[in-house]
């Protein structure tokens, strides 16, 4: 499913708590799904070397087994982009809570910093997923 990339001056997910009455309803329950994408060898490299870092466990993604990470209020996992050049990654990053917006946003500021201090140049792209999707389910083990 390919999620459209958001207008940004940034290279990080700017906050926006309209987000929550957009793609569906939204509780304190729902995961919100923030998706990223490094398009370039540079990005894909340190966004790999940014989730090797972070603690990881066993969870479950549409009821399949995986390793995700997992940092302050975020879990996720990355995935290479099958449609794309062979060195883009794409991030999923999840939350929920009251703070799952502010979480997003700041691991995402957290992400941009690590990319630049790696030297890269190109920013990420990310995206907003629905709050009623039904792929990208993750559970813990």
């Amino acid at each position: 499913m390919q999620h459209p990339p958001l207008p940004q001056d940034k290279d990080y997910w700017i906050l926006d708590y309209s987000w929550s009455s957009r793609g569906g309803k939204w509780s304190e329950m729902t995961d919100v799904m923030l998706i990223g994408e490094a398009v370039d060898a540079c990005g894909a490299q340190a966004l790999a070397e940014w989730v090797a870092q972070q603690e990881s466990s066993d969870a479950q993604v549409d009821g399949q087994p995986r390793s995700i990470f997992y940092a302050g209020g975020v879990r996720g996992y990355l995935n290479e982009t099958e449609d794309a050049a062979p060195a883009a990654r794409t991030l999923y990053l999840h939350s929920s809570g009251q703070d799952a917006f502010d979480s997003l946003s700041y691991y995402s500021q957290e992400i941009a910093e690590f990319l630049q201090a790696r030297g890269c140049k190109t920013a990420m792209q990310w995206a907003e997923a629905r709050h009623d999707r039904r792929d990208h389910q993750l559970a813990w083990v």
